[in-house]
């Protein structure tokens, strides 16, 4: 079983859902792994070397990375302004807990700032 296939098992995703990933997925194994399993392929294609992109390779790669973009901006923040690019504590269980309180604390912020500004634009 390749790495993929673990995260996507691990995942546990319910059959029908969109499977996003980047163009470092791109194989016809990987494709037809979700095939298997029921979900549908959300990997972005790579360019054909020495060759163009076809149009409609393009427009998909556009639609997932449209998608994945709102995913992908708050993983930065977090990397960003909440320190996790590091983890200060050894262990899955302590990094786990660090993870999920930094994004509790991160979704606090979120709320308050939408809240805010959902006030000053009614005014």
């Amino acid at each position: 079983m390749t790495h993929f296939e673990e995260n996507v098992k691990q995942a546990g995703n319910q059959k029908g859902v969109s499977v996003l990933y980047d163009k470092g997925a791109a194989s016809q194994a990987n494709s037809e792994a979700l095939k298997a399993q029921k979900l549908r392929d959300g990997i972005m294609r790579k360019k054909p070397k020495g060759k163009q992109m076809s149009h409609w390779n393009k427009l998909r790669n556009k639609a997932i990375s449209k998608r994945r973009f709102v995913v992908e901006r708050t993983f930065g923040t977090l990397k960003r302004t909440y320190g996790l690019a590091r983890s200060r504590y050894i262990g899955l269980e302590k990094v786990a807990s660090e993870v999920n309180l930094k994004a509790i604390a991160y979704n606090l912020v979120r709320a308050a700032n939408v809240y805010i500004n959902k006030g000053l634009n009614t005014a």
